[in-house]
């Protein structure tokens, strides 16, 4: 269950946020709709049909409209994503364009998923779940909370996987929902801040989930769809390794599996997608950052099919 962002119980919350309008729900299933960016700048088309004797006119007036468009433009205020208030000098912009004063940002909240500021005019509010992440309302559209959105997500990763030749992932792989305190209790060691996603291998039966299946996938609670996925696919991949007896040291095994993530982000193509892809490409973590770079660079030199046969035997 998650919660509408409420200022008097988390903080400071910027002033559109405060003014917002929430409803509490709890949220059942949801379809697996595309997650695509809103737009916030709608451009219309229109023609213009010209009487045949005044077709000269056409090249005049289109000179003008030009002039008087560049020139609204370019006097045009632009407002703080935020406060609403006008933008002169200091201000920031997050990874979607909206902008907004710079002394918001640390009293500002941004989405857990997408990273845009949360605020009523950029993305109608937000919510807050009880292990403290904010979802903005557009992310929460697709957010998976169900066995039935679990199971959607595990046709398609299943699919893409199976079109670049890794093949049998089982069906019977317990895919558990958790919120992020237990996540990072799942991983122990292996735990972090931006942990999205563990899988358990069981050394001894019922040490930590009471069955015998030999593998556990542990996802983050109320992800959107696109990023659950990519997760999975992640996921996926060690286990991939696992079944297939593939011995990979720390950063050669992380940036492999983050190639799944790589795949599913690829293939969707949105903008929510590309930053998700910018990001890890900018990861400055020597394990799962630099690890993935290496893994796409060899990618990109000899394709899926060489790949999977090299991490057969991969030394480094």
């Amino acid at each position: 269950m998650s919660l509408p962002i409420e200022a008097d119980k988390h903080g400071a919350m910027p002033p559109a946020v405060k003014n917002a309008t929430f409803i509490y729900e709890i949220f059942q299933s949801f379809e697996g709709n595309k997650l695509l960016p809103s737009s916030y700048l709608e451009v219309s088309k229109f023609s213009l049909k010209m009487n045949r004797y005044f077709k000269h006119y056409k090249y005049y007036a289109t000179v003008l409209g030009t002039f008087l468009f560049c020139f609204i433009f370019a006097t045009e205020i632009q407002q703080c994503s935020i406060c609403l208030q006008s933008l002169k000098t200091d201000y920031s912009v997050d990874a979607w364009g909206n902008a907004f004063h710079s002394n918001h940002e640390k009293e500002g909240l941004f989405c857990h998923s997408c990273s845009r500021i949360i605020s009523q005019g950029v993305t109608r509010g937000g919510y807050v779940y009880p292990d403290g992440r904010h979802l903005c309302s557009l992310c929460q559209i697709t957010a998976v909370h169900e066995d039935s959105s679990i199971l959607r997500a595990y046709r398609s990763v299943t699919a893409q996987l199976k079109a670049i030749h890794i093949n049998k992932i089982p069906m019977t792989i317990p895919i558990n929902l958790v919120n992020l305190n237990q996540l990072n209790e799942k991983a122990g060691n292996l735990s972090h801040l931006k942990l999205k996603g563990f899988t358990h291998f069981e050394t001894n039966s019922n040490s930590i989930t009471n069955s015998n299946n030999p593998y556990h996938i542990f996802i983050l609670s109320g992800l959107p769809r696109i990023e659950f996925e990519a997760v999975l696919a992640h996921e996926f991949l060690h286990v991939w390794i696992e079944l297939n007896s593939i011995q990979l040291n720390e950063k050669t095994a992380e940036g492999f599996c983050n190639m799944g993530s790589y795949l599913i982000y690829k293939n969707d193509g949105t903008r929510f997608s590309q930053i998700h892809l910018q990001a890890m490409e900018n990861d400055p973590d020597e394990i799962y950052g630099s690890g993935f770079r290496n893994m796409k660079s060899i990618l990109l030199e000899i394709g899926w099919e060489k790949l999977l046969i090299k991490i057969r035997t991969f030394l480094e």
